[in-house]
């Protein structure tokens, strides 16, 4: 069954940049993003990056986050877009794509439910989406980018 999920920019920078993004919709309905993550996102695209796409095909959904007082809290220990998915999370009740540490923890305290981009990768892996010599290549090319994964969470893609 596909979820819907908020997301922070850098799990999807990371699937665009390895060229693996429409993987997500295997997993996913719809990844709703705040305006702050689009902006984080796009600012570097060119305009036939298939982004745009997903973004035409409803698959990605810019929502506006709520007026909330909360923000400026968040924006004193996290980065904008950060901020504003945490907090579109929390308004639509869904669970939080996120990779950032001092962000899935802030995120964790209010609740939310959070998932990384290596726990979206292995579930694509145990559904039969991913085989293990495309995980490698995926593993492969996230290192390229420079994504960052401790041994623990590599060996379990790759195994």
């Amino acid at each position: 069954m596909k979820h819907l999920i908020v997301s922070d920019s850098s799990p999807l920078i990371a699937m665009l940049n390895i060229e693996k993004f429409e993987l997500l919709k295997h997993i996913f309905s719809s990844v709703t993003i705040p305006s702050m993550v689009a902006q984080e996102i796009e600012e570097g695209l060119r305009p036939d990056a298939s982004w745009f796409v997903l973004k035409a095909q409803g698959f990605v959904v810019v929502k506006p986050i709520k007026d909330d007082a909360r923000l400026l809290l968040l924006r004193l220990q996290l980065d904008p877009g950060e901020s504003e998915a945490i907090l579109l999370a929390d308004q639509l009740g869904l669970p939080l794509l996120i990779d950032e540490k001092a962000g899935r923890r802030m995120a964790k305290d209010m609740g939310l439910q959070v998932q990384g981009l290596v726990g979206v990768l292995y579930a694509l892996k145990q559904a039969g989406y991913v085989s293990v010599h495309e995980m490698e290549s995926i593993v492969s090319a996230l290192d390229q980018v420079k994504f960052r994964m401790s041994n623990s969470l590599r060996s379990l893609l790759l195994n």
